[in-house]
């Protein structure tokens, strides 16, 4: 039977746990998790699992989801990203404001303090989203998703380039043998060719 996107998301979770108790290193989660989301059918789960235990839960309970380090810290990145952003436009904004302003007013030099400010709120006192800082689970999810969606693409593409190289290949054979019985009636009716010209001889 096929895998569905719930299914994988508890493999990795079991995972996960593993991880979490010592049962494996980081090298085999995250080669594990590489291999849950290749996996097709239920059958390429099983030799993931066959040296730790499998979730024991009651029917119907869900797995808490588990990320990877690398999930974490790629959406962690992104909400630096934006901070960093706000950072840069209160830098230019700050910049520009003081050097319009210097000629009508002696104070424009104290905009520039804006650019200290809004660092100590956004990197020491986390003002802003629980998003900047924290990513949500609905976050590493869409991530989780988009990563399943280009190793999928990937898949297809590979199929796909397999089949092209099959296609050529047969393609080449069948050119091949053209040109081999081409060659042979050609050789045959130059024999007969031969022969009917030294009959009449």
């Amino acid at each position: 039977m096929r895998l569905s996107d719930a299914e994988r998301n508890a493999a990795m979770s079991t995972l996960g746990r593993a991880f979490a108790e010592g049962r494996l290193t980081v090298d085999e989660y995250d080669r594990r998790c590489a291999e849950i989301a290749k996996a097709d059918l239920h059958r390429d789960l099983a030799p993931l699992f066959q040296d730790i235990p499998q979730f024991q839960g009651a029917p119907g309970t869900e797995v808490g989801k588990l990320y990877s380090a690398q999930e974490i810290e790629s959406a962690f990145r992104d909400g630096q990203k934006t901070r960093f952003g706000l950072l840069g436009l209160t830098t230019v904004g700050s910049a520009a404001a003081s050097i319009l302003l210097a000629g009508t007013t002696p104070f424009s030099p104290l905009l520039l303090l804006l650019i200290p400010t809004v660092w100590i709120l956004l990197y020491i006192m986390k003002i802003g989203p629980k998003s900047w800082f924290v990513p949500s689970s609905r976050a590493l999810d869409r991530q989780r998703i988009r990563e399943l969606r280009t190793a999928e693409q990937l898949r297809a593409a590979e199929l796909r380039l397999a089949e092209q190289d099959k296609l050529a290949q047969l393609r080449a054979e069948r050119r091949a043998q053209t040109a081999e019985l081409t060659n042979k009636a050609m050789g045959f009716v130059n024999k007969a060719l031969d022969r009917g010209k030294s009959d009449r001889d």
